[in-house]
């Protein structure tokens, strides 16, 4: 497969010949601390950093999944319902171009008085397929006068070389390349129960070659997974935190409709977190990881409820922000308490 492999051969010297302006910047990190708030939250970093609003477009690009379409297996992973199209916004749709989904979000987001943008590309694996129509569909995005930067949603063996370096041309362009790498866990069994079809390693090196090239990561983690102890999910943001990952999106096990997990679910060999064992569970993470890692996301957007088996509890991202933010200040801690300890 072409577009399976973490085998990048990075050149470190053209690497430091360019200005390495693509890293969290860390002062503005501690400031955030400095004002109160216990968790590094995306949305407050990026209004000290940017003096513009800014606001992530996603969009469909018809790209599939190896893990899918048998170039690794055909099963796909056990929680996961049609490369995750069940769960998007109305217009990250299948049946609008790419033209019409960027133009018709740019537009009703402009009114909003959002300045700036990020094409998020996002169901299924966005590095993996041919590489020209890849930079064909990227190249695309990226010519609309006020995108800034693009994220793409992707897996850590579809990060080879040749991707790597049109990503890294783009930084080197002055544009804000974010990988939002679908990691879900870094415990090789728990990977191989879900069949991710992928390796520990395989996300270490994807995350390694990507910093050497100032591309930004968002590694997409999953709390709650089958066979998975609290130790395990601790290791996960130790782990983690040790690689610099930039950001985290960090989300519950959610059982979906028409996937292997549903089965389990009702065999009863499964069972998805309450939303108070999640709370606790999120503190717990993020007191283990770094601080300077950014937190994007602690909850996904609501699914379709006739698609959601379990758990049904999801309140919304900001009433459940406040809860681990109070559960914290009850602690007295905050992200990254422990990870030096």
């Amino acid at each position: 497969m072409n577009n399976n492999s973490n085998n990048s051969n990075c050149n470190s010297n053209n690497y430091n010949n360019y200005n390495n302006s693509n890293i969290i910047k860390k002062n503005i990190v501690n400031e955030i601390y400095s004002e109160g708030y216990k968790i590094a939250q995306y949305g407050v970093y990026m209004k000290k950093l940017k003096p513009y609003k800014t606001f992530k477009i996603p969009v469909d690009a018809r790209c599939t999944c190896p893990n899918k379409d048998g170039n690794i297996d055909t099963k796909g992973c056990i929680f996961c319902p049609k490369m995750g199209r069940d769960i998007v916004p109305p217009y990250c749709n299948l049946k609008y171009s790419l033209k019409e989904q960027i133009e018709t979000q740019l537009k009703h987001h402009k009114i909003k008085g959002l300045k700036k943008f990020y094409i998020y590309f996002y169901p299924a694996t966005n590095t993996y397929g041919d590489l020209d129509k890849l930079k064909e569909l990227w190249d695309f995005a990226l010519s609309y006068k006020d995108v800034i930067g693009l994220s793409l949603g992707t897996r850590p063996d579809c990060l080879n070389g040749g991707v790597l370096d049109i990503l890294e041309e783009y930084v080197k362009q002055g544009k804000e390349i974010w990988i939002d790498l679908g990691i879900q866990t870094m415990n090789q069994k728990t990977l191989d129960y879900l069949n991710r079809g992928h390796t520990v390693e395989d996300t270490e090196n994807a995350i390694k070659n990507c910093k050497k090239r100032n591309i930004f990561v968002c590694g997409h983690i999953i709390l709650g997974l089958p066979n998975e102890g609290w130790k395990n999910m601790m290791d996960t943001a130790y782990i983690l935190g040790d690689l610099e990952i930039d950001a985290l999106k960090i989300y519950p096990l959610l059982v979906l409709k028409n996937t292997e997990l549903e089965q389990l679910y009702w065999k009863g060999k499964y069972r998805t977190l309450d939303k108070q064992q999640y709370v606790k569970l999120v503190c717990d993470f993020l007191e283990r990881s770094s601080p300077y890692t950014i937190i994007q996301r602690i909850l996904k957007d609501r699914a379709p409820k006739n698609i959601v088996i379990s758990p049904k509890w999801n309140i919304g991202r900001l009433p459940l922000l406040n809860e681990i933010s109070n559960e914290l200040k009850k602690r007295g801690t905050k992200q990254g308490f422990y990870f030096n300890k």
